[in-house]
């Protein structure tokens, strides 16, 4: 594998994600010279704890925190025995001293547990929703995002709120899975589990992973009656791959190119060109380095989630019975169709 490379899916063949995924150096050096980056350490065998961090919160988290009446602060995801965190959390505290979930960064290399949160995309999801959604309307989404949105905004409806977030274990941590996911549920206030799925979020991953015009028609049955919206996020394509074995298989790696234009394309085509890679995509991650989002079975380029996310292959906004509503950093809400009565006859 080569470095500044993370993969998903298949092609992580059951190892340790954090373990075979490494952060380095781009794949072409920018103007100032190479990037040389280290290795990542593997995750330990020992149980994770969170520790507080002597960073402050940012100012995005500061405001989710106030809209919950409570403080931000940041904490460190620890292993014993380990020099540097695994992760870092954004949270509130709350005045019971609960905390809840407004960001979140693997600090491994790769999504640990679950995909990189930033309180400010969060923010921004969060302002456009009070402005624009109908009162009463229902959002479709993944169950980390959907439980964050619920606690902030009372007018929606979020079935897969209340759903068990499904975490993203690495493989020394796979014995002791569903102690973590317990731990993880106390720590937040919400249910969790090892990667299993229930009924609603199992018809909803389903649909994403299904060809376009299915999974858009799945989507209309999921949100019911009313006004409903479909939320996915960038990320979410790569989660599906740790969530799904024998789905999505992805590669994500750091590009050269220092912004978007005509090289960036050129540089994600060519290196999926070389690679056997059938779609691409691109963001910048937490560090505001670009990165490539690699998909690499054409069969999956068909699939909702690809279509309703900006990989060259997908046809934005033409997916039938879903159109774009909204749009910023790495989220993308479609307004679902209503379903039409049939005229009756005179």
């Amino acid at each position: 594998m080569g470095r500044g490379t993370e993969r998903t899916g298949p092609a992580r063949a059951g190892a340790d994600i954090a373990l075979v995924l490494a952060l380095a150096a781009a794949l072409l050096a920018p103007a100032g010279g190479p990037r040389a980056e280290t290795a990542e350490a593997p995750v330990a065998d020992a149980a994770p704890t969170y520790a507080p961090a002597a960073v402050p919160p940012s100012a995005a988290a500061g405001a989710l925190a106030l809209r919950l009446g409570g403080t931000a602060l940041v904490l460190d995801l620890r292993a014993a025995g380990e020099a540097r965190p695994l992760a870092r959390a954004e949270a509130a505290r709350l005045a019971d001293g609960a905390t809840r979930l407004l960001g979140w960064e693997a600090l491994t290399g790769a999504p640990l547990l679950r995909r990189d949160i930033r309180a400010a995309e969060d923010l921004a999801l969060l302002e456009a929703l009070e402005r624009h959604l109908p009162a009463g309307g229902t959002i479709l989404a993944l169950p980390g995002v959907s439980r964050r949105l619920a606690a902030l905004l009372g007018a929606a409806s979020f079935p897969l709120a209340a759903a068990a977030e499904p975490l993203a274990m690495p493989a020394p941590w796979a014995g002791r899975g569903e102690d973590i996911a317990a731990a993880e549920a106390r720590q937040w206030g919400g249910a969790a589990s090892a990667g299993a799925e229930g009924a609603p979020l199992a018809g909803f991953l389903d649909a994403l992973l299904a060809e376009d015009r299915i999974g858009a028609a799945r989507m209309r049955v999921l949100a019911g009656p009313g006004e409903g919206f479909v939320l996915v996020h960038l990320e979410d394509a790569f989660q599906l791959g740790l969530l799904r074995p024998g789905r999505m298989a992805m590669v994500r790696r750091d590009l050269a190119a220092e912004g978007f234009s005509h090289d960036l394309a050129r540089e994600a085509r060519r290196w999926a060109a070389t690679n056997g890679q059938a779609a691409w995509a691109v963001d910048r991650g937490p560090d505001g380095r670009l990165r490539g989002h690699f998909l690499t079975d054409a069969v999956e380029t068909a699939t909702l989630v690809v279509q309703l996310l900006p990989f060259n292959t997908s046809r934005l906004d033409m997916v039938p019975g879903l159109r774009l509503v909204w749009q910023k950093d790495g989220y993308w809400l479609y307004r679902i169709d209503a379903i039409t009565p049939p005229a009756s006859a005179p």
